[in-house]
């Protein structure tokens, strides 16, 4: 038993596949987009979010970088949130072109919410690596994406430093959102919100990133989350050649 599977064992849900083992397609990058629906996000920062997925993949310059990809992208879109609320909402697609990054991207962005409850980040990415192992993805590039507005608890790291022992990477892109925090010269004033030592940049990237070319890039507010994404997604295309 591979050490990502002792995670799985230890209490992890079954996670659904459309890719069985020794059936995935000979693919340059498999990838999980692991996204954070925990209750700190409200309905209309989760609605920005999932118009983020839309843009972002029907964005020209991704669109792009797919078709130049090669065999393809295995892509699945991922909600989570409480230690036992993790639920595959799209995937595994196989995107080769703008018809397919298309598809993705709006079935995505009409998928209902599957849960707002805490923010169990260390099992939601143990889970995600057994996606990824039971996928069988052969030489292709193995990446989680994780997007969070919070950071996860203090066995992160933990699981990371397996994961990435098991050869897959680990991006981040985390939400800082903007407070109001008062007015100067009759101008409002904001603060992005920071948690724990180092705040939450300092977190993703001591606890969280890991494997090769592996980085973070932050998402400044909701509303800038689809240009985030997009710089996230081609990072992570180019990469693989």
């Amino acid at each position: 038993m591979t050490r990502v599977a002792a995670v799985a064992a230890a209490g992890l849900l079954a996670v659904p596949l459309a890719v069985g083992p020794g059936a995935a397609p000979p693919v340059e990058l498999a990838l999980v987009l692991l996204n954070d629906v925990s209750g700190s996000m409200d309905a209309d920062e989760y609605a920005m979010v999932k118009a983020g997925y839309r843009a972002a993949f029907g964005d020209p310059d991704v669109i792009a970088a797919i078709r130049d990809s090669g065999a393809g992208v295995a892509v699945s879109y991922v909600e989570f949130s409480g230690e036992h609320e993790f639920t595959l909402v799209r995937g595994w697609d196989v995107l080769t072109d703008a018809a397919s990054a298309r598809a993705f991207g709006e079935a995505v962005a009409a998928a209902p919410r599957s849960s707002a409850g805490n923010t169990a980040l260390a099992s939601s990415i143990g889970k995600a690596a057994r996606m990824l192992e039971a996928g069988d993805f052969g030489d292709a590039r193995r990446v989680i994406d994780v997007a969070s507005d919070h950071p996860g608890d203090g066995r992160s790291a933990g699981v990371r430093d397996q994961v990435v022992a098991e050869g897959i990477t680990i991006n981040a892109l985390p939400i800082f959102e903007n407070r109001q925090v008062g007015t100067f010269d009759g101008h409002l004033g904001y603060s992005a919100v920071q948690w724990g030592v180092g705040g939450t940049a300092g977190f993703y990237q001591r606890d969280v990133i890991g494997g090769p070319g592996s980085f973070m890039l932050e998402a400044h507010g909701y509303e800038a989350f689809a240009v985030a994404l997009k710089r996230k997604l081609l990072l992570e295309l180019v990469a693989q050649r």
